[in-house]
């Protein structure tokens, strides 16, 4: 969400909060006002629910969370593609000749599912080769790894767009319950003044509270007029 809808759902919760409290002496002299309370309480618990799902779907955990499966994969491609490359010394493959080539830096200019691609050759052509390049210090944990490290991959290069896709649903509810709050305010906003006189210390809270306070800017009018 934008640091306005925010800032907006932290005013609403504070006014959602003091209302809440204070239930049990306006409930009783207002009884009109619990529909727009309990509207504003459940906008409120959507919106709640979505920002955290937000949260969860935050893209720089995602970028981290790819890049440090990246670095790993290739890093341990680094000691079998060492190992290739000493057995081309002593009988040079044709077929190999290609993979063989690669260093650390050429996997990792590839990127994506070219690079991925690369890595599980990589592994698919140095399993049966393994008698060979124990030999050339390449061991039986170096090619697991390999293996297992781009396995750990290659499922996050999908990620990205399952991430779009789920968080825009997700900020279209927070959008919509904002609305359904900002609704429900707008009538509290007609109604809270009219407690006035039982109730004044609860009225005055009650402005303070619907008073919106963007960073940097203080605070802005959002709070009932009457």
């Amino acid at each position: 969400m934008t640091d306005r809808e925010l800032n907006f759902q932290t005013m609403s919760l504070a006014t959602l909060g003091l209302l809440t409290d204070t239930r049990p002496q306006w409930e009783p002299l207002y009884p009109k006002m619990l529909p727009d309370f309990e509207a504003l309480q459940t906008a409120l618990g959507v919106t709640d629910a979505a920002a955290q799902k937000l949260s969860g779907l935050s893209s720089a955990g995602y970028a981290d969370a790819k890049d440090l499966a990246e670095i790993a994969a290739l890093d341990a491609a680094v000691p079998v593609l060492r190992g290739l490359k000493a057995l081309q010394l002593d009988k040079p493959r044709p077929e190999l000749a290609e993979l063989a080539a690669h260093t650390r830096s050429s996997l990792d200019e590839l990127r994506g599912l070219p690079q991925v691609a690369a890595l599980e050759e990589l592994y698919n052509q140095a399993l049966p080769l393994a008698k060979e390049l124990k030999e050339e210090l390449v061991t039986a944990d170096h090619l697991k790894k390999l293996h297992d490290k781009t396995a750990l991959f290659k499922p996050l290069l999908g990620t990205p767009r399952q991430q779009t896709t789920e968080g825009s649903r997700e900020r279209e509810k927070a959008v919509a319950s904002l609305g359904a709050a900002r609704a429900a305010l707008k009538r509290l906003d007609v109604r809270v003044p009219n407690l006035s006189e039982a109730l004044p210390e609860l009225v005055a809270r009650y402005k303070k509270a619907r008073m919106i306070v963007d960073a940097g800017h203080g605070p802005t009018g959002d709070a009932p007029q009457a």
